[in-house]
C-alpha cells in the first residue's frame, strides 16, 4: 500500500476506489500470473481506471530487478537537472538568466551567452590571465584587449557587420562596454525582441569567425554573418515560416489562430490536468477555411501534462479518415514547445534513416506533416476540448451535435470572425 509502482503515487493517495478487505497483505506478484497481469484479480480489488492504468505497465521477463524510471518526460531537462531542481526545491534564477531567456535563442547561442556573461570565453585575454597565452590582444589587429568588451562591439569586425545590417535596414546599436550592451538587451525584452535576437546571433557568429581564423586561418565573410544572424532569428519563432509551402499571405501569427494553406488542414491539441490526476486529452480538426471538421476529448488519469500533450497527438491515430488522406498535407499544432520539437525530430530522423517510432507510422499515410508550435491563445478550442475531456469523453463531427457547449461555438464563431473567415 505505501510502495510507489502505479505512476508517481502510492496506493494510499490515489483518489479512486480499492477494495482491501482481506486483500491487505497482498504482494505485487499476487496479481502477476504466468509473467502476465492476472485482470481478474485486479477487477476484485481495483477500480476499472486503476485497472486500465496498471494494465499498461509492462513486465518485462527478462530483468531480474525493477527498474526507475523518469517521473516527468518531454521536460527538456536532463535527469541531473531534474535532481538538482528536486533537491534545492526551485532555487531562484540567476538575475540575467530571468529576462536572457526571452530572448528565444538558438541553445547553442544561449549557452554562448551564458559563459559570456560569466567570463568563460577562451579569448585572448582570458588565456593570457591563465598564462595559457602571450598575448591579450585581438587576433584581428584591432590592437585592443580581446576580452568582453571587445567582443561585444569594439572589434573591427563586429563593427563592419553592424554597418552591413545597419545598410539593411536594421537599427542595430554599437556598444563598447559590456554591461550597456546587457542593459540595451534587457530593454529590448520588452520593446524589440527581434533585433536583440539578431544582435546575439551576430557576436556568436563573429566569434565563430574568430575562431575560423585562429584554427583554419579563414573568416566567414561580412555579409554570410549578416545573413545567418537574420536567419537564426526567423527560426526563433518571431517570424513563423514553417514551410516553402507558406505564401506571403499564410505567415503565422501565433498570438491567434492561423487557418493553414490552402488545401490543407490543421488539428490543434492540447491537454489539461488536474491536481487529483484527473486529466484530458482534446482537439479540433479546421480546413483552410477555418470550417469546423472535428473535434474530440478522452478522459483520462495522468500526472504529467507533457506526456498527455504526447498522448493526444498519438491517440489522432484512432481518429484518422478517409477524407484526411486527401489533404495538401496536415499541421499538427500544440502549445508545448518540447512535445512539438520532439516529434519534429522524430520526423527528421525518418527522413534521414527511414525509421520511425511505431507509434507515430501512422503519420506517413499523409502527403505531408508539419508539426507546429502554439501559444495559448492560438489554442483556444483545444484548451476547450481538453477541459471539457475531463468531465467525459466525446467525438463531435456535427457543429449540430446537441453535446457541443456554447462556449465552444462562441470560441469558434470569434476565431472565424477575426480572421474574416466563413
Amino acid at each position: 500500500m505505501q510502495d510507489t509502482w502505479i505512476l508517481d503515487r502510492n496506493l494510499t493517495h490515489w483518489p479512486t476506489f480499492i477494495n482491501i478487505q482481506n486483500n491487505q497483505y497482498l504482494l505485487l506478484n499476487s496479481f502477476i500470473s504466468n509473467g502476465c497481469w492476472d485482470i481478474e484479480k485486479l477487477n476484485t480489488v481495483f477500480s476499472k481506471h486503476l485497472v486500465k492504468l496498471i494494465l499498461k505497465i509492462p513486465i518485462w521477463n527478462n530483468r531480474e530487478a525493477d527498474s526507475v524510471v523518469l517521473k516527468t518526460k518531454f521536460s527538456g531537462k536532463s535527469i541531473t537537472a531534474l535532481a538538482y531542481e528536486a533537491s534545492l526545491n526551485h532555487k531562484e534564477e540567476v538575475v540575467h538568466w530571468k529576462w536572457f531567456k526571452k530572448l528565444k535563442l538558438k541553445p547553442k547561442i544561449e549557452f554562448f551567452w551564458w559563459r559570456l556573461c560569466y567570463d568563460a570565453i577562451p579569448s585572448n585575454t582570458f588565456l593570457f590571465k591563465r598564462k595559457l597565452s602571450n598575448c591579450s590582444g585581438c587576433p584581428r589587429g584591432c590592437g585592443e584587449d580581446e576580452d568582453n568588451n571587445h567582443l561585444v562591439g569594439s572589434c573591427s569586425k563586429i563593427k563592419k557587420v553592424i554597418d552591413l545590417l545597419n545598410g539593411w535596414g536594421f537599427k542595430m546599436p554599437r556598444f563598447h562596454d559590456f554591461e550597456d550592451c546587457l542593459e540595451s538587451l534587457k530593454n529590448d525584452v520588452g520593446t524589440n525582441l527581434l533585433f536583440g535576437n539578431i544582435f546575439c546571433n551576430m557576436v556568436f557568429l563573429v566569434w565563430k569567425s574568430r575562431c575560423k581564423f585562429i584554427h583554419d586561418k579563414y573568416e566567414d565573410s561580412d555579409n554570410y554573418i549578416a545573413a545567418n544572424a537574420i536567419s537564426f532569428a526567423v527560426r526563433s519563432n518571431f517570424i513563423h515560416l514553417q514551410s516553402e509551402n507558406w505564401g506571403a499571405n499564410q505567415l503565422l501569427l501565433n498570438s491567434t489562430w492561423h487557418p493553414p494553406p490552402t488545401g490543407w488542414i490543421k488539428i490543434n491539441i492540447d491537454a489539461a490536468l488536474k491536481r487529483n490526476h484527473l486529466a484530458g486529452m482534446g482537439g479540433v480538426i479546421r480546413d483552410d477555411k477555418g470550417r469546423f471538421l472535428m473535434a474530440f476529448g478522452n478522459k483520462s488519469l495522468h500526472w504529467d501534462i507533457s506526456h498527455l500533450e504526447l498522448m493526444a497527438v498519438l491517440d489522432l491515430k484512432k481518429l484518422v479518415k478517409d477524407w484526411m488522406m486527401e489533404a495538401q498535407g496536415v499541421i499538427v499544432e500544440g502549445d508545448n514547445l518540447n512535445i512539438i520539437k520532439l516529434l519534429n525530430n522524430a520526423v527528421k530522423e525518418w527522413k534521414v534513416s527511414k525509421n520511425i517510432d511505431e507509434n507515430l507510422a501512422f503519420l506517413l499515410e499523409f502527403k505531408q506533416v508539419v508539426f507546429s508550435h502554439s501559444l495559448r491563445n492560438g489554442n483556444k478550442l483545444a484548451d476547450i476540448c481538453a477541459n471539457l475531456a475531463l468531465v467525459r469523453s466525446f467525438l463531435w463531427e456535427d457543429l449540430h451535435d446537441a453535446m457541443i457547449p456554447p462556449s465552444f461555438l462562441y470560441c469558434l464563431k470569434e476565431e472565424c470572425d477575426a480572421l474574416g473567415l466563413l
